[in-house]
């Protein structure tokens, strides 16, 4: 396991680097975890404070190559679907 520090506020990553880190956790700007997941990207991580643990985005299973794939895969149907929402909205306002 690694040790990660994560905002205070919003969960997301700050630092991998102790002496920032450390630093940040003084000023009460971050938390320290020793138990976040090795080999993992940071920007895939986030510290869930309702059960103090970290939550990794499309899971510790995937590689970082996977999971930006899974991101830009629903990307394209939340813009998909947002295009045949907009179509149909028109074509109520038409009729």
């Amino acid at each position: 396991m690694a040790t990660m520090y994560f905002k205070v506020v919003t969960g997301e990553p700050f630092t991998s680097n102790q002496v920032a880190g450390d630093d940040a956790v003084s000023k009460g700007h971050a938390v320290k975890i020793d138990n976040a997941p090795d080999n993992i990207a940071e920007w895939r991580m986030t510290y869930n404070f309702g059960t103090s643990s970290v939550d990794v985005y499309a899971g510790v299973d995937k590689t970082d190559a996977e999971a930006v794939q899974a991101q830009l895969d629903a990307n394209a149907a939340e813009k998909t679907a947002e295009a045949e929402r907009e179509a149909a909205r028109i074509a109520a306002m038409s009729a």
